[in-house]
């Protein structure tokens, strides 16, 4: 009998003992993983993406190109504008 109960104690203990080594829960590192994927897919598929921002980047550095470019002909023109404004014969010339 005392062996039946020495072996009931040593494998109650060694249960507790593996019970306490299993490591972390399999859904919860299932879960987590699931959550760090889709936060990597966002960052590289998302609005938020990288290439998004590299797009938006592209096209601010045309715009501003266009911009400039406008700002000259606009000064060309209204140089244009003013010269023929000074060229036009006035109603008192008359």
């Amino acid at each position: 009998m005392e062996t039946n109960n020495n072996d009931l104690i040593e494998n109650s203990q060694i249960e507790e003992i593996t019970s306490q080594n299993r490591g972390p829960n399999p859904y919860l590192v299932i879960f987590i993983a699931i959550i760090v994927l889709a936060y990597l897919y966002s960052l590289t598929f998302g609005e938020s993406s990288i290439s998004v921002m590299l797009k938006a980047k592209w096209k601010k550095e045309e715009l501003l190109r266009e911009y400039n470019a406008l700002q000259q002909e606009n000064q060309k023109l209204q140089k244009k504008h003013f010269e023929l404004i000074q060229l036009s014969p006035t109603k008192d010339a008359f």
